[in-house]
């Protein structure tokens, strides 16, 4: 395994995480369609091209980012280029003739507001046109569909198009979901950054992914996290005893392979100068990778997309509990009645940082701590400050 921070983690790279893997085949082999719940940096995408490299026998997985998208016609091109994509056609070729068939045929002469033109054909309604493909798979294999951005794809496109596209969209999908011409054929697999519940919320919009099953991405147990970090080390040729593997732990607290990896990565720069590893070593590693601005910046940039008003409220709360390690929720309130943010809008913009990977409330449900405290001291240094 490479140390590597950052980029998608795929083939030997890759850190097994069997029970998530395990929760996701269960739903798509039972046909239940999934929202992979994960905040930025927990490895979703790593999973999700875990899924892709390694299918089970019966299943063909096609992948989509759909990130850069900002009109629900533009999603609809990238998933057609995605389904024409030589790697997939290549897979369908032998497994599901009908569907390579109808895949041959598409050539994407003209993108509009009414949908694409097939060929020399009247320009079809994407949704239309997408729902004969899927209904053109005759294989006795099954369709995995996953769409990784799915929720900043909906995001941008209530930014930049219009609220009413962005729910079209919702319901398209969900009537796709539903359609019996298409169940027991095709599973999808929803991801994103950001959480899709509080996006599709501030639409007034939760009913239409109300029947997605959700697959939380979770840290790693402790036993996992020491396993994780023995095996970076001995991968680096890094000789780190038990005690500083502990003290490394207990510094990050919050046992997400990225941050695991970032600081063995810091560690590993510092053993070429000096091969021991001590706390002294682990806190100077720790106080470098907080000086890469490029692991930590999108945290603050995330908050752009907020209302002024919104993001002020948002960077305060960060800021407080940068400072003081921890807020009261019944103070939250006045911070928000002190930006003139209804409660509405405050629970949303809270359910936000929350799912995004800031903060949360799971030891008491009255007090807010951040996730990591690699994060908070971050938080506290570069924006607090």
């Amino acid at each position: 395994m490479a140390l590597i921070v950052g980029p998608v983690a795929r083939g030997d790279n890759f850190w097994d995480r069997p029970y998530i893997l395990d929760d996701l085949w269960t739903n798509i082999e039972s046909g239940t369609h999934t929202l992979l719940v994960a905040p930025r940096r927990v490895g979703k995408t790593s999973l999700m091209f875990r899924l892709l490299d390694q299918p089970k026998e019966d299943y063909i997985v096609l992948y989509l980012i759909s990130e850069s998208a900002q009109s629900a016609n533009t999603f609809w091109e990238m998933l057609f280029e995605a389904l024409t994509e030589d790697r997939f056609i290549s897979t369908v070729k032998l497994k599901a003739k009908k569907i390579y068939d109808k895949l041959k045929t598409i050539r994407i002469n003209e993108a509009g507001i009414k949908g694409i033109k097939f060929g020399e054909s009247d320009s079809i309604d994407y949704a239309r046109a997408f729902k004969e493909v899927l209904k053109s798979f005759d294989s006795d294999k099954k369709l995995v569909i996953m769409m990784d951005e799915f929720s900043q794809t909906i995001e941008n496109i209530i930014k930049h198009e219009s609220v009413q596209s962005a729910e079209k969209l919702l319901s398209v999908h969900r009537s796709l979901r539903q359609d019996p011409d298409i169940m027991g054929k095709v599973t999808f697999l929803y991801a994103g950054s950001i959480g899709l519940e509080g996006v599709v919320s501030s639409i007034n919009a939760l009913h239409s992914i109300n029947d997605l099953n959700a697959v939380k991405v979770t840290p790693l147990e402790s036993t996992e996290a020491k396993l994780f970090v023995e095996h970076l080390s001995k991968e680096s040729a890094i000789s780190i005893e038990a005690d500083e593997i502990k003290y490394i732990l207990k510094k990050i607290e919050w046992y997400m392979p990225f941050y695991i990896q970032l600081i063995v990565k810091e560690i590993q720069r510092l053993y070429r100068k000096d091969p021991t590893v001590t706390k002294e070593v682990i806190n100077e590693a720790i106080n470098n990778a907080l000086e890469n601005r490029q692991y930590f910046e999108h945290w603050e940039n995330r908050l752009h997309v907020l209302s002024k008003n919104e993001k002020k409220f948002a960077k305060e709360i960060l800021n407080i509990i940068s400072e003081y390690k921890k807020l009261a929720s019944k103070e939250i309130l006045n911070i928000a009645n002190k930006y003139k943010l209804d409660e509405k809008i405050m629970k949303e913009v809270l359910r936000s940082i929350v799912y995004d990977g800031y903060i949360n409330n799971e030891i008491d449900a009255k007090v807010y701590r951040f996730n990591s405290p690699i994060l908070r001291i971050w938080w506290y240094k570069n924006v607090a400050n």
